[in-house]
């Protein structure tokens, strides 16, 4: 398998993982959105000195891939592809914020270092939560609830036709790999001098394919807007898992647990 066929597999993994049956795939779409929405926002807001308070947050997408059955393997994989994002942004803090925030066993940490752990962690609580919401949920349910929002229909139709549309992408992609190769078969990736001319020509060949298959959307009867199914009202259980949850979370968030259970092993 190429490494373009890797990846459309990559791509469409997340959706066969969100048509199992546990008790977090049954939750409503829109409670599981919601519930993420808290966690991102409560996560997000944390002072970047309060390390601790983070800590609890990691209880939840490892409880919520537990429950669901997600692997934790393919969430990881991704996590790898967007840590390294947060780590460039967190090392120009580890050269400017020099100055000594807190000493452990005599040794001085700087608040650049406090800092970019905090960016850190963040990161990784908030990719993990995002994924636990795609591994969980149908992305047409996702693209159907922003649809439905007031302001968010044209995002919900580009999210909708980005992911539809994304294995013709891939598919140009190797085409023209594939026609690389034959007319360089010493050659086992695009050279970098190539790089700028291979990409400019998959932008040309990707606005080609686009109008195609706009136009053969627009002879189906396509008026540019997205009509997703119904889903069913959330259930009482839907709700009560909502206001669960929000209510841990925002007790964690104004309720340092980590530095509270310290204080008592100490004691």
């Amino acid at each position: 398998m190429s490494q373009f066929h890797s990846a459309a597999a990559g791509v469409d993994h997340l959706e066969r993982l969100s048509q199992g049956d546990s008790p977090v795939h049954r939750l409503s779409a829109g409670v599981k959105a919601a519930v993420t929405l808290v966690f991102l926002t409560l996560a997000i807001s944390f002072p970047s000195k309060n390390i601790s308070g983070l800590v609890p947050f990691l209880l939840y997408p490892a409880l919520m891939a537990a429950i669901s059955g997600t692997p934790y393997r393919p969430l990881f994989a991704r996590l790898a592809v967007a840590l390294p994002f947060a780590l460039f942004a967190g090392i120009s803090n580890l050269l400017i914020m020099r100055e000594t925030a807190f000493t452990v066993g005599g040794v001085p940490v700087s608040a650049g270092a406090v800092s970019f752990a905090s960016i850190m962690l963040k990161t990784l609580l908030c990719v993990s939560a995002v994924l636990i919401l795609t591994a969980t949920t149908p992305f047409n349910d996702i693209c159907a609830l922003l649809t439905r929002r007031r302001g968010l229909g044209a995002l919900g139709l580009q999210f909708a036709l980005t992911y539809r549309y994304i294995s013709a992408l891939i598919d140009e992609a190797q085409c023209m790999w594939t026609a690389y190769l034959l007319r360089a078969p010493r050659e086992k990736a695009v050279k970098m001098r190539d790089m700028g001319s291979f990409l400019g020509q998959l932008l040309l060949r990707s606005f080609d394919r686009a109008s195609r298959v706009y136009d053969a959307m627009k002879c189906r009867g396509f008026s540019g807007r997205y009509y997703p199914k119904k889903s069913r009202p959330p259930r009482p259980t839907d709700i009560a898992f909502l206001l669960a949850v929000s209510a841990i979370l925002f007790a964690a968030r104004f309720f340092n647990v980590s530095l509270f259970l310290g204080r008592m092993i100490k004691l």
